[in-house]
């Protein structure tokens, strides 16, 4: 779990971002975002899950949406 959670939160120092899902948007030509991601231990039941922020504010087609302890496998 701890290597799982060490490779979620490695940042680029430049932009801010976290570096997976840098990789992941940007694999994607931009055509998709993230909103939540995570790591689970089927054996414990132990969850890890980071979430964007918005700096600028939530984008108006995600205000009150809440997907915390929704990670799913």
């Amino acid at each position: 779990m701890q290597e799982c959670k060490e490779e979620l939160l490695k940042q680029d120092p430049d932009r801010k971002t976290y570096d997976v899902l840098w990789e992941f948007v940007n694999d994607m030509n931009f055509q998709y975002d993230w909103l939540i991601a995570g790591c689970k231990n089927d054996e414990t039941g132990e969850e890890f899950q980071i979430e964007p922020t918005y700096p600028k504010g939530k984008p108006k087609e995600l205000e009150g949406l809440e997907l915390g302890g929704q990670l799913k496998v």
